[in-house]
């Protein structure tokens, strides 16, 4: 047996990006790691040297008679290449950070297992235990679960709960890093995660027409992330009102980006909370009404329990309540100290230290 780490991922940014920050400081600390992940989930890997990154086939089954033949087809195709991958490297141990993508290796885990003495461990980065990890927790020595909350579908497994946090890609202190922010504009952040942000964006052109009741003293930048194709009526209504703005589909230097932002609009993916919550953020939140499970407003509980955060819903949204929250998140100094207050009683936690240390402990 070797002492090989294999970390299993894919589907989307907030099951990968966590995943590769996990991976990351395993190599810092010279450890011998390697990720495996479907086509889908490469795309948001990078600066890895390619001979450590494993790609496989994988799909959902979301769709027609046809498509769910299809992701069958590759399904079966994605359980033989993890085979290959799993005699290859026979690893000591396997870290899995859930989504469908990670069915078919966890699967050729359970039958590899019959052969070698391998290891696994779960990361849950939601509020809700997703489907794969909820199936291959009973196999798992320990699921990692990143709010401090209570699970109730997996009850009958707390013994093998512990609360980590997110997997980072840098340590941040429990404070703002203030030296970075504009203080001659209030900033104001409009961003969706990797899952499409076009209703979202329908939500913060009905903010733009609100804006004129609330009285800010200083001007107001937006930083919007936004698919192109809505670049041009955004930037027309921006324009119109005299808002100094940028609007780009992706940013590079998006921890910069956050350390100056005043206030928020965006999705609830485990990511973006995390994200809150260590720049201390206020936020209008819209969750994504498609995720499973409905996670995204289960996370969004996270900060709405204690104040932090607004839910809004396209299909009912109120304006008043809206308008209301930003303008007290600005302007009102009590409000404003007892935002901090909130987000300073959420501890932030050094995830990749935690989660390793019981790896390497483990007997």
């Amino acid at each position: 047996m070797s002492d090989n780490i294999l970390i299993i991922t894919g589907g989307t940014g907030g099951h990968v990006l966590p995943a590769v920050n996990f991976f990351k400081y395993l190599s810092q600390q010279k450890k011998k790691v390697f990720i495996l992940t479907d086509y889908r989930g490469n795309k948001y890997i990078h600066n890895i040297n390619q001979n450590k990154i494993f790609k496989i086939y994988s799909s959902h089954y979301s769709g027609s008679l046809f498509f769910k033949l299809i992701a069958t087809i590759k399904l079966l195709l994605g359980f033989i290449q993890s085979i290959i991958i799993f005699v290859k490297l026979k690893p000591k141990n396997i870290v899995s950070f859930g989504s469908y993508a990670s069915s078919a290796p966890l699967l050729c885990f359970l039958l590899f297992n019959y052969f070698f003495k391998t290891s696994l461990y779960l990361h849950e980065q939601n509020s809700v235990v997703g489907k794969v990890n909820r199936i291959f927790l009973k196999f798992s020595r320990k699921i990692f679960m990143n709010f401090d909350k209570e699970y109730l579908n997996i009850k009958n497994y707390q013994d093998k709960i512990s609360i980590v946090g997110l997997p980072q890609k840098i340590k941040v202190n429990n404070s703002i890093n203030i030296k970075n922010k504009n203080f001659s504009a209030v900033n104001f952040l409009i961003f969706a995660g990797s899952q499409g942000s076009l209703d979202l964006l329908d939500i913060f052109i009905n903010i733009l027409k609100n804006l004129n009741r609330i009285s800010i003293s200083k001007q107001i930048f937006f930083t919007i992330q936004a698919p192109l194709s809505k670049h041009l009526e955004i930037e027309d209504i921006l324009k119109k009102n005299n808002y100094k703005f940028q609007i780009k589909n992706f940013y590079n230097d998006f921890d910069n980006i956050l350390k100056q932002t005043d206030i928020a609009l965006c999705r609830s993916g485990a990511g973006t909370i995390n994200d809150l919550i260590t720049y201390k953020i206020p936020a209008v939140i819209c969750p994504l009404p498609s995720a499973k499970d409905n996670h995204q407003y289960e996370n969004a509980k996270i900060l709405t329990n204690i104040k932090c955060a607004i839910v809004v819903d396209k299909s009912k949204i109120n304006d008043d309540e809206m308008i209301l929250f930003i303008d007290k998140s600005l302007n009102d100094k009590n409000f404003k100290y007892n935002l901090k207050q909130n987000f300073d009683a959420i501890e932030i936690k050094n995830t990749n230290e935690l989660m390793w240390n019981y790896i390497k402990n483990a007997k």
